[in-house]
């Protein structure tokens, strides 16, 4: 059976778990806290020593980065397919999954750090956090959780990420212009990688970028509305609910 090591509320652990539960694929899960530091723990840092989630291991094989994840899943279990046949469509489902990649992700973790980690953080001893900030593999998180600890985050500080979250929703506009879904008229990876990124506006207070564009919102109540997201995806509001079963 597939194991995946997850955390609830992360994005990119959520688009895993998404298309787990499109494709039907049974999977155990090692839910790991990340206000508790477990994804710093010797154990976790064995499997992945970048200190991140998700990894998924299907037998002896094993695999970080959420984009090549599912990438991995739509090709050993085609069972349910989540790929255009068309290979146009195909190449803008890639230039999806890439851009949740390359912009979606950075963009939303200044945004999501403030509401979820930051007020964690400055709940706990000073230099318990430290210990534990330098314990970070990446330097760039390393930075930005120091920044928390020691300054705080501005809104000036925000603005940035703020923009280019404006910017994925008018990109998403953009296609929804020509078909249901992101990549054409298939629900593809290209919706479901991006979709946690939509789903977090809530969380950020920013869903009134979505509002403004009646086409992203109602792709967000067509996908919010499938069986698979409801069992992929928390509610808003639940961060910092952890699971009693992992």
């Amino acid at each position: 059976m597939i194991e995946l090591y997850h955390s609830t509320h992360s994005t990119c652990s959520q688009k895993v778990r998404l298309c787990l539960a499109e494709k039907g694929i049974a999977w155990k899960g090692h839910h790991l806290n990340l206000r508790a530091f477990d994804q710093l723990k010797p154990e976790f840092l064995a499997i992945n020593a970048a200190g991140m989630v998700p990894v998924l291991v299907d037998g002896d094989f094993r695999l970080a980065e959420s984009r090549i994840i599912n990438e991995y899943l739509e090709e050993a279990y085609p069972q349910v397919r989540l790929a255009p046949a068309d290979p146009q469509s195909r190449a803008r489902m890639r230039l999806w999954t890439k851009y949740s990649d390359d912009v979606a992700t950075d963009a939303v973790k200044l945004p999501s750090f403030v509401k979820n980690i930051q007020p964690e953080l400055q709940r706990m001893a000073p230099e318990q956090v430290r210990a534990m900030v330098a314990k970070i593999p990446d330097a760039k998180v390393r930075e930005r959780w120091t920044n928390a600890v020691t300054r705080g985050i501005s809104a000036a500080d925000l603005q940035p990420s703020i923009d280019k979250l404006g910017v994925m929703v008018d990109r998403m506009d953009r296609s929804l212009s020509q078909g249901p879904w992101l990549a054409g008229d298939e629900y593809s990876l290209a919706d479901i990688d991006i979709a946690p990124f939509v789903h977090r506006l809530i969380r950020c207070e920013l869903f009134h970028l979505v509002e403004a564009h009646p086409r992203v919102a109602d792709w967000y109540a067509r996908i919010s509305s499938r069986a698979a997201y409801a069992k992929a995806i928390p509610p808003a509001g639940s961060e910092g609910v952890q699971p009693a079963v992992v």
